[in-house]
């Protein structure tokens, strides 16, 4: 029988024989094996080779694995290496400090600028299809410039979904203010209309509801905010019903066919109502889905292949006809697509797209901000380390002469530098985490977070530890590691007093630590220019309120012109800061457009407007209804001059008036040429009411009381005019508060650098200083000598 005893598998037994260790083998295999032939009695041969390769690969686990002397060697001195550097922290209590807390706030700042290019990255990425949905542009050329622009004729999309063979969905999007009521609750919100097809093409998943509900022009679909807002949080308000109102005789009761999920945190695109695009029939009489004239926000397409896209916008050209035959006077060169997946990166060089991107500056400011803190920080702790090793002169003394070679001393301090390294990451991620993420925030204006579980946030500390390490630990460790042995045992080692690279090193932490204080300095002046400036015209003594109709001017005019609070009233189609027309102006030597205000005789007066040249609108001027009033740039930039006429809109205008240049805007867009026409009556949506000193409080409450005795039902949208740049004041606060914060970082780092500064000359002189407080020196003449 034991003569004809099967056989143990071979290459199951050669891998175990491979991994396990020499000493444990007889012991671990005989078990193995008496395992076996206990299987081939009891369960057959066949089970019992499956049964020994399972017990071979449970066997395979670090208590039998092989290891090799050399291995146990490196791993014994990397051990050792780092229980050296513990040791050499716990010593060095102040330098330690210094250097983790110099690291740990550069690597916490650059988590938080990680973590805003990071969120930038994933904006509207959660979209299923970004790579096969497209937004349509189109070129015109505007003064000479050719620009891409977002917005597209209404027709585009019909012809689009009918005749271009390549697109196989499309939806267009068209963006409506009005007034949405449930119950008691009242608020003017953006309603987007769109086509069915728009939650087929951009990915928002309904919590409550059916998508399909876009196909009944009676039902529409909020986002999860507006479903809290008018229904309560929690409450499923499918099947509900709300009213939409977007003028005086324009309302209609919609139901409530979905809700989607709240929005992922990264994203551009949005909506707070969608309603089903023919609606718009009603919404807003001025739409007309036929006429090229007419514009919608977007229109969206999805290529069946979208690597045809440049054929698929080849298909386009007819369009382009068509349309320059509607509008001779602002001719299209031509369409383009843009992909959703790059809409974002791309929406800050297309003029009214639907998304938005981050600005050059700061996309270049921050990574620069990061940088020179993390260089200031690496210059501290190359200065620390330099004072910090003099201390250990003997230690690496003792190491040479038991055996140890330059190579191994640089691979001790990298280590023990890389150790503090990995513990300034952790508690630079607690800092982000905890200060500097909650604090930048409010400034960004971005919901930025950062995830313990995001694979990239690890692999950035990860690159952000071994190039800080490697930067910071490698001068150091070769400078202490050159030192001879005798030297060293001898105490002749002139340590680093006079070595010219650390001299410099620290001249350009100094420097660095300068540029930085210059610069914050130089923003937080130029924030309080800013927040200082002109805006060309009074501003803080004006009111204003938008109008559903005509009839509100007139209504609000004989109750507030006889107020003790007010000095005078106006009536405006465009406002100030709100909103404007493009006019195109066509000139002998070219076409021009123009910021377009219609406005009524008193309007400039009433704005504060300073005339520097001809007249300004009169009511008893027949002729004013073809006079144009402009801003000095419109003179200069289109070369005309006060009593010139020109075309506009097919209609002859002549210039009456020339006021000084104004900020319609905030002042980070730029000056625009601007002209003034007068408006018919019926055209008044805005009312403009100018204050006596120090009753703009009353004035206000007096506009509110009227707006609510004619319009009890619709919210009230006016109030100060300085109310409309609030973001942008709100925004400058902000700018000052970065950079002030960066520089007290750098001013605090470059104490930290002073100290070392200090520390290395004390270090190299202390028999010197000793001397000379023999000789009788006092702390004076020892400062004197240090500083």
């Amino acid at each position: 029988m034991r003569n004809n005893k099967p056989h143990i598998p071979k290459l199951p037994q050669a891998f175990f024989k491979w991994y396990c260790k020499p000493d444990r083998y007889e012991e671990l295999h005989g078990d193995l094996e008496e395992f076996f032939y206990d299987r081939v009695e009891t369960s057959g041969l066949a089970k019992a080779r499956w049964y020994y390769l399972y017990n071979v690969i449970r066997c395979c686990q670090p208590y039998a694995w092989k290891t090799s002397p050399r291995r146990n060697l490196l791993f014994t001195m990397v051990r050792n290496y780092y229980k050296t550097s513990l040791r050499s922290m716990k010593r060095n209590p102040l330098s330690t400090f210094i250097n983790l807390f110099g690291l740990s706030v550069a690597l916490g700042v650059n988590l938080v600028i990680f973590a805003y290019f990071r969120f930038d990255a994933q904006i509207d990425q959660h979209h299923q299809y970004k790579d096969e949905v497209f937004l349509t542009t189109f070129y015109g050329n505007r003064e000479g410039t050719t620009e891409q622009y977002g917005y597209t004729p209404a027709p585009l999309g019909t012809l689009l979904r009918e005749d271009v063979a390549g697109i196989s969905e499309v939806a267009r999007v068209k963006d409506v203010p009005g007034v949405v009521k449930q119950e008691e609750l009242v608020f003017q919100e953006n309603l987007r209309f769109v086509d069915p097809s728009f939650l087929d093409l951009l990915t928002f998943p309904l919590q409550w509801g059916d998508p399909a509900a876009l196909e009944d022009p009676s039902q529409l679909i909020l986002s999860a905010a507006m479903a809290e807002r008018y229904f309560g949080v929690g409450q499923n308000p499918v099947g509900k019903e709300i009213l939409i109102k977007t003028g005086p005789d324009r309302s209609q009761r919609f139901t409530v066919g979905g809700v989607a999920e709240p929005f992922p945190r990264a994203h551009a695109i949005s909506f707070q109502i969608l309603i089903p695009f023919e609606n718009l029939i009603w919404a807003d009489p001025s739409f007309h889905k036929d006429e090229w004239q007419t514009t919608v926000n977007a229109t969206l397409v999805r290529l069946a292949q979208p690597s045809q896209q440049h054929s698929v916008v080849a298909s386009f050209a007819p369009y382009q006809e068509w349309h320059n035959t509607a509008q001779p006077d602002k001719p299209i060169q031509g369409f383009g697509l843009v992909s959703i997946a790059d809409l974002h990166n791309q929406s800050g060089d297309i003029i009214g797209d639907i998304s938005f991107d981050i600005t050059d500056s700061t996309a270049f400011a921050l990574p620069i901000l990061g940088i020179f803190i993390l260089i200031l920080a690496c210059f501290n702790y190359i200065n620390i380390a330099i004072v910090s090793a003099s201390r250990r002169l003997k230690e690496i003394g003792v190491r040479k002469v038991i055996g140890a070679h330059r190579g191994k001393v640089v691979f001790q301090f990298l280590a023990e530098n890389m150790l503090v390294t990995g513990l300034a990451a952790l508690l630079g991620l607690g800092l982000a985490l905890s200060v500097f993420l909650p604090w930048f925030v409010p400034i960004s204006g971005q919901p930025l977070a950062l995830s313990i579980l995001d694979g990239y946030m690890w692999l950035f500390l990860v690159g952000a530890v071994l190039g800080t390490g490697i930067v910071s630990g490698l001068y150091p460790s070769l400078y202490i590691s050159r030192f001879s042995v005798i030297k060293i045992f001898k105490g002749t080692v002139r340590f680093g007093r006079k070595n010219t690279l650390t001299k410099v090193f620290l001249s350009i932490q100094l420097i660095v630590a300068c540029m930085l204080i210059t610069g914050a300095v130089m923003f937080t002046q130029n924030s309080y220019y800013q927040a200082n400036r002109d805006w060309g015209y009074n501003h803080a003594e004006t009111l204003y309120t938008p109008l559903p109709d005509s009839l509100g001017y007139f209504r609000m005019e004989e109750v507030l012109a006889s107020s003790a609070h007010t000095v005078s009233l106006a009536g405006a189609s465009e406002h100030l800061g709100s909103n404007h027309i493009t006019a195109t102006v066509l000139l002998p030597h070219g076409e021009y457009e123009a910021h377009h205000l219609r406005v009524s005789p008193g309007y400039l007066e009433t704005m504060d407007l300073e005339l520097i040249q001809g007249r300004s609108f009169r009511e008893d001027f027949a002729t004013d209804e073809h006079a144009v009033i402009v801003n000095e740039l419109f003179l200069k930039s289109m070369e005309v001059a006060l009593g010139d006429a020109f075309d506009m809109a097919g209609e002859r205008y002549t210039v009456v008036g020339v006021v000084e240049d104004f900020h319609s805007y905030n002042f980070y867009r730029r000056l625009a040429p601007t002209l003034f026409t007068v408006a018919a009556p019926a055209e008044y949506r805005y009312l403009a009411l100018r204050t006596r000193e120090g009753s703009q409080t009353a004035a206000k409450a007096a506009l509110q009381q009227a707006w609510s005795s004619f319009y009890p039902e619709d919210p009230f949208q006016g109030g100060y005019q300085s109310g409309l740049y609030a973001g942008f004041y709100a925004e400058l606060e902000n700018m000052k508060l970065f950079p002030r914060t960066i520089a007290m970082v750098a001013v605090l780092l470059a104490c930290l650098g002073l100290y070392g500064l200090v520390s290395l000359n004390v270090r190299g002189r202390v028999r010197e200083l000793s001397i000379r407080k023999v000789l009788g020196a006092g702390l004076p003449q020892l400062s004197n000598a240090v500083t």
